[in-house]
């Protein structure tokens, strides 16, 4: 098994580029997800159905995601956001995004992964302990953007 575990930034710059267009920009962020406020979790699971990788997102980033990939609104994104809140519709599109963010830990590890779980998280609520973890702010043209953390549980 591979040492390393968690993205790159050119990982993460890439596959956001794949999904979303080249005009994505991601770099590594001192700050991860403010989960005082509402917030996104994605859990990945190894063959065992054992929790090996979380992907936190804050709901702007959540938003602009699930929006971006078939082109709803940027407006839509952003009430949403000011709302505290993840539309159903942005919800199902930003479940396919995380289900394909598993390459990110896929093309640095050897171990099998799955999207397991996709939960928006209420302001406040305990994000899972990780051993290791890389943040990154990721752009996303006419939308806001924002910042998530990758991490090893």
């Amino acid at each position: 098994m591979s040492d390393q575990i968690l993205p790159t930034l050119d990982n993460v710059q890439k596959l956001m580029q794949c999904l979303l267009g080249n005009g994505v920009q991601a770099k590594q962020s001192v700050t991860g997800p403010d989960t005082s406020k509402p917030y996104v979790l994605a859990s990945y699971v190894d063959e065992n159905d054992r929790i090996r990788r979380v992907l936190t997102c804050d709901l702007g980033l959540a938003n602009s995601l699930g929006a971006a990939i078939s082109m709803i609104p940027a407006g839509l994104a952003t009430d949403s956001t000011k709302a505290g809140s993840v539309p159903d519709n942005i919800k199902l599109n930003l479940h396919e995004v995380l289900n394909i963010c598993v390459n990110l830990f896929t093309e640095v590890s050897r171990e099998r992964l799955t999207l397991k779980d996709m939960k928006v998280c209420a302001a406040g609520e305990a994000a899972p302990a990780v051993s290791q973890s890389i943040k990154f702010s990721v752009q996303i043209p006419k939308y806001s953007g924002g910042v998530m953390l990758t991490g090893s549980v």
